[in-house]
């Protein structure tokens, strides 16, 4: 059964009992419980877990403890806090994006149709999934065109319009039966002189 150990009783060298409290949370094949316990020690870890009364809050805070070692492994100065520092940084940077994009766009739709932005949702399961940021990015990323105007709260509808406006300032540039503007085989628009 030696072999069975949770990752926690394995480095306590200790048998993992079949109720073991540690052991739905740091499998033996946990491979992110070495940073964890090169952090907070293993003792701790299992203190923590123990002191804790329900699975689902042992789960939060088994994950936390994922996300603040790969933090500290990472940046072993700031930890967490870095990480807070630099996605504000990001956010920051974004938001100033939106900014710069919205005053392109309000001449074109006007500024009583210009789109607005709204934060992400934090998703409900957030604190309960593994640690790693990658199944975030990987949803959004799945998401198709209409869900991504939803999550901005941009309609399709104007999202398109916005787009035609933009690229076909024009009266006299219309699109054909095709939905293709001027110039979509190739071929040059502008008069050879």
């Amino acid at each position: 059964m030696t072999s069975n150990r949770c990752a926690v009783c394995k480095i306590l060298n200790e048998t993992c009992v079949q109720g073991c409290i540690s052991a739905p949370h740091f499998p033996s094949n946990d491979t992110s419980f070495e940073d964890v316990s090169r952090v907070f020690g293993a003792m701790n870890v299992r203190k923590i877990l123990v002191d804790l009364n329900t699975p689902e809050q042992r789960q939060i805070a088994a994950n936390c403890l994922r996300y603040e070692a790969e933090a500290r492994r990472r940046d072993p100065i700031s930890g967490c806090h870095g990480m807070i520092l630099h996605h504000k940084s990001i956010l920051n940077n974004i938001e100033q994006e939106i900014e710069s994009t919205k005053n392109e766009l309000e001449p074109y739709v006007g500024s009583d149709r210009m789109p607005n932005f709204f934060d992400l949702p934090m998703p409900e399961d957030f604190l309960t999934t593994s640690a790693s940021l990658d199944f975030f990015v990987e949803k959004i990323k799945s998401l198709n065109a209409v869900q991504k105007n939803q999550l901005m709260q941009l309609p399709t509808a104007d999202a398109q319009m916005i787009m035609d406006k933009i690229f076909w300032k024009g009266e006299d540039q219309k699109k054909d039966e095709d939905g293709n503007g001027p110039g979509a085989d190739g071929a040059s628009t502008t008069a050879c002189q």
